[in-house]
């Protein structure tokens, strides 16, 4: 699910984006009661949706799906590509409320599990080789790889709680991961995994001052469907 761009200067390729949603469709299952959550995850397909209807606002952003897992959601934000860097550059999103073992904390491996794994071109990742930044929302934590003088990729996670920002309404959480690949410095990279793009909601332009811990809008994000 991850590879949803393709082609020319790394713009998305609508017949690979059809295929790939017409697969989901088939396995795609109506959600009830009795559906357990590792079966939506399997089973529950992504659509498309407007791009003013994200949960935040990377520069580059070209395309927007998401999905519904009952008490859970997730959207992956496809972003530019410039580079010749094989896979595709996104922002990946799950809205949810912990449940009753969560820790509070960034777990990398808890994390991974919610995911389709590690993308490319990073190879692996864990708690010992992730660097860590912290900006207004909290910490995040991020692997670098580069091609060349000036070809620079980043994998880069974080978890921002409700006291942190609006979140989708019913959840508590929003887990992140970044993979971005850019022809510049790591920080541009990093940039849609940082406060300045990820405290805002697409729709409204939402946005939580952590420092004086005032809603800079009066407009929630956008809800769970």
């Amino acid at each position: 699910m991850y590879v949803i761009l393709s082609g020319g200067r790394r713009m998305i390729r609508p017949v690979l984006f059809l295929a790939l949603m017409v697969l989901a469709a088939c396995t795609g299952l109506p959600f009830v009661q009795t559906v357990s959550h590792d079966t939506l995850q399997v089973s529950q397909q992504f659509v498309a949706q407007r791009l003013d209807q994200s949960w935040a606002r990377p520069h580059g952003a070209i395309i927007n799906i998401g999905r519904s897992l009952g008490k859970e959601a997730e959207q992956i934000i496809g972003l530019v590509n410039e580079t010749t860097i094989s896979g595709d550059n996104f922002l990946w999103l799950r809205a949810r409320v912990p449940d009753g073992s969560d820790t509070g904390y960034f777990n990398l491996q808890e994390f991974l599990s919610r995911t389709e794994g590690v993308p490319v071109p990073f190879l692996g990742v864990s708690d010992a080789n992730l660097h860590q930044a912290t900006d207004s929302l909290g910490t995040y934590f991020y692997l670098e790889w580069r091609s060349g003088s000036s070809t620079n990729c980043v994998l880069a996670f974080r978890r921002i709680m409700s006291a942190a920002r609006i979140l989708p309404s019913g959840t508590n959480v929003l887990e992140a991961m970044l993979r971005n690949c850019v022809q510049g410095p790591i920080a541009d990279a990093l940039a849609p995994i940082q406060d300045r793009e990820i405290s805002f909601s697409a729709t409204t332009g939402t946005q939580y001052d952590a420092g004086r811990g005032q809603i800079l809008s009066p407009l929630a994000a956008p809800l769970l469907e």
